[in-house]
């Protein structure tokens, strides 16, 4: 009886080691897309690693390994994932359930982070401070995330587990050397500067902040070192630069009376970068608010994320100095040939300063 207890016990740690090593192999992959994800749509690094671990079982499920679904996000439906996507089904709460297919893990960790940001039911998690991993685990069960009533406490394990509310805090640059610092290994490490400075030839000498790069069997990690060289020859070493953001971007998206949403475009923004951010694409943008590709916008400019409408909710509106039929139509959400169609205008033809713009209907000759 003894033997045999001996034997499964040493069969449980076995699996128990084996387990825990690819949960450490999964943080290892992840945690820098955890972290930028974090900085852009400030949900905690710690609860997204962990939701993954979590779900995919250390990066080991058949959703994450055939549709890099790393979340168990489902179809939810038409409107929310249309059928021109990727999906695939598979056995949860019932047989043969719609989930989400990506053709990136990072898609699927873009996703994510829109899929909280974007609902009302998950409104309330960014009122919580990124670093309280506690209250985001028990307020995404409250929510409704997981049917699991052990889901907040599985997650709050795995977080106290592999310290992962470590990098709740930092940012991109710190990802690999808090990674080293938590599963460091010294094994095949080299060293790339990144920090970009010029020393002049000169015989005194200069403090820099020297970065290193090191890399580990599974990843690289990040090392600040401040040495004092001196001034004797030029130098220039490569720069790294790390895009971040104050605010949630999902947080810009309006609800226009029409029945579409939109942003207001920010100075210096283009459809491109628009486009990226909210994953869309920059010609359908163009096509959306009737503009050609490469159009300059403006620092307010109302930018359509769907279709206008062929009418708008008010029948008449009446024009302003200086606002012309393009900027009637993006205000009212209303297509720019039926605006013309309606008032008896010919295309290219501009409203007069107090002038009747009928927007739902034609205007009585």
């Amino acid at each position: 009886m003894r033997i045999l207890l001996f034997v499964f016990g040493f069969l449980t740690a076995i699996v128990g080691q084996a387990q825990e090593n690819r949960d450490i192999t999964y943080i290892r992959n992840h945690a820098a897309l955890a972290v930028k994800e974090m900085e852009i749509y400030k949900v905690p690094a710690s609860i997204t690693l962990a939701q993954g671990l979590l779900e995919t079982g250390g990066g080991q499920s058949r959703l994450a390994e055939k549709a890099n679904n790393h979340f168990g996000i489902k179809c939810k439906g038409e409107a929310e994932w249309p059928s021109h996507k990727e999906r695939i089904y598979h056995n949860d709460d019932a047989i043969g359930e719609c989930f989400r297919s990506y053709k990136s893990v990072d898609e699927s960790y873009r996703d994510h982070s829109e899929f909280l940001a974007l609902r009302p039911y998950y409104k309330a998690l960014f009122n919580l401070s990124v670093t309280d991993y506690k209250g985001w685990a028990h307020g995404l069960k409250k929510a409704g995330y997981a049917t699991d009533p052990s889901y907040a406490s599985k997650l709050i394990s795995r977080i106290e587990k592999y310290n992962l509310h470590q990098f709740d805090n930092i940012s991109s640059s710190e990802v690999y050397a808090k990674l080293y610092h938590l599963f460091g290994n010294e094994k095949d490490k080299y060293y790339v500067t990144n920090e970009s400075k010029t020393i002049e030839k000169t015989p005194s000498t200069t403090t820099i902040n020297k970065t290193t790069i090191h890399k580990n069997e599974d990843k690289q990690y990040v090392e600040t070192k401040t040495t004092t060289i001196a001034k004797t020859s030029n130098e220039t070493r490569p720069s790294i630069t790390i895009e971040t953001r104050k605010k949630n971007p999902t947080f810009r998206i309006k609800k226009h009376p029409n029945n579409l949403t939109y942003v207001v475009a920010e100075a210096g923004e283009t459809l491109g970068t628009l486009a990226k951010l909210y994953n869309k694409k920059p010609s359908d943008l163009a096509n959306f608010n009737e503009i050609n590709m490469g159009t300059k916008l403006s620092e307010g400019q109302i930018v359509f994320f769907d279709k206008k409408k062929s009418k708008g909710i008010q029948s008449v509106y009446k024009a302003k100095s200086g606002e012309d039929m393009y900027s009637i139509s993006q205000k009212f959400g209303v297509k720019i040939s039926n605006l013309y169609k309606f008032n008896n205008m010919n295309p290219g033809q501009q409203p007069k300063d107090g002038q009747h713009i009928y927007l739902k209907s034609k205007k009585k000759s």
